[in-house]
């Protein structure tokens, strides 16, 4: 299986989960009786180090209820759902999930004003427990919310713990001061359970965003000069920065509108600079898809990258290189350090939709072709 096709399906197992950090529904919900939360507690280290464990209990104000209770309400949607516990943490639900039962819970684990802004944010464990402990349904993950009032996020930043075939495995977290710390091991579904691999990292959020520090250190993409896909231009709707889940890297996610033209940029990687475009728009049910319609098509999406974006060099090869060849679906790999390819389709469903993928990788580091090498920043 290559990599891209287990990048792909472990993705899809935990996407059931991470849709998490992009809902912002407001519900007004009654506040209950005050609680107690288990969260870590401050002890002095030697080092005049605060480390923070699970395990103690402080009291929880009605505003940190709120936003958990907010966390559950948003989860629940309308589904059907069982034994809902708000009084006390952690927080639960169990789904009946049509005989597939899980139980979802959520507890702070932190509580700091890490963007400085005055209003408290929040560090959640999330937990899901499906039946047997290996269903799809079984995960794990901590949550960055960087909070604009008391109950609702302006950021949501996710680390997995643990899926059942995600890369890596958060064996011990724990906060020290402000950063994040935890030590991780190659899940045994993943990689050869004989011989896995173990390594330590630490987070912390600065700058908008949350890093894992090696990258900030070690990788080339943490010294780009701008943090945006596009140029400056008016019909960019969205620009979101956060962290890839499974290899602790800065990922840059925009949208461009224009009409019934949308575009949804990608970026992603430590050394080896991984973008991708996928642009939907409307035509012709009539229209047939032919040779020469994906030639023509793809060599005016890269023109527009070209003049639109900060990658014109990328978007640049990848137009001479059509101009001279026909678009197929497989990746191109002919042009020493990259490797890119033009998929163009007719949406199942929707049948005058036509969907345009641009995918390309830039090789700078051999040794970071997979996740455990881009994870622990294997150099040359």
């Amino acid at each position: 299986m290559s990599n891209r096709t287990i990048k792909i399906t472990v993705l899809l197992l935990v996407a059931l989960f991470a849709i998490s950090c992009k809902k912002e529904i407001v519900k007004d919900v009654p506040k209950p009786p005050k609680d107690s939360i288990t969260v870590a507690e401050t002890i002095q280290e030697p080092e005049q180090e605060e480390e923070e464990i699970v395990g103690e209990k402080i009291q929880l104000p009605d505003g940190n209820r709120d936003f958990l209770k907010k966390l559950i309400y948003d989860e629940i949607g309308y589904e059907k759902y069982s034994n809902l516990q708000v009084t006390k943490s952690p927080y639960q639900v169990t789904f009946d999930n049509d005989g597939d039962s899980y139980t979802l819970s959520f507890s702070i684990i932190k509580i700091f004003d890490f963007n400085k802004d005055g209003i408290m944010d929040y560090v959640i464990n999330r937990n899901s427990e499906g039946m047997l402990g290996g269903s799809a349904n079984s995960n794990q993950e901590y949550l960055y919310y960087i909070m604009k009032d008391e109950t609702n996020y302006s950021e949501c930043h996710s680390i997995l713990g643990y899926a059942p075939f995600s890369y890596n495995i958060i064996d011990k977290a724990i906060f020290v001061n402000n950063k994040f710390k935890i030590d991780i091991t190659q899940n045994f579904r993943s990689y050869d359970a004989d011989n896995l691999e173990s390594a330590s990292l630490s987070f912390v959020y600065k700058n908008g965003n949350v890093y894992e520090e090696t990258y900030l250190s070690d990788c080339k993409l943490a010294k780009l000069k701008s943090k945006t896909i596009f140029k400056d231009i008016p019909e960019i709707e969205k620009r979101v920065r956060s962290i890839e889940m499974h290899n602790y890297t800065e990922t840059i996610e925009e949208t461009f509108k224009n009409g019934d033209t949308i575009i949804t940029a990608n970026l992603e990687g430590c050394d080896n600079l991984s973008l991708t475009f996928e642009k939907k728009y409307n035509i012709s049910k009539n229209q047939i898809i032919t040779a020469e319609f994906k030639k023509n098509a793809g060599i005016q999406f890269l023109k527009f990258l070209s003049k639109s974006t900060q990658f014109l060099k990328e978007a640049t090869i990848a137009e001479r290189y059509y101009s001279q060849k026909p678009v197929t679906d497989k990746f191109i790999e002919t042009i020493k350090g990259y490797s890119f390819r033009i998929l163009i389709e007719r949406d199942s469903q929707y049948k005058n939709e036509i969907r345009l993928l641009f995918q390309i990788t830039v090789l700078d580091n051999p040794n970071q072709l997979e996740n455990w090498g881009v994870t622990t920043r294997q150099k040359n």
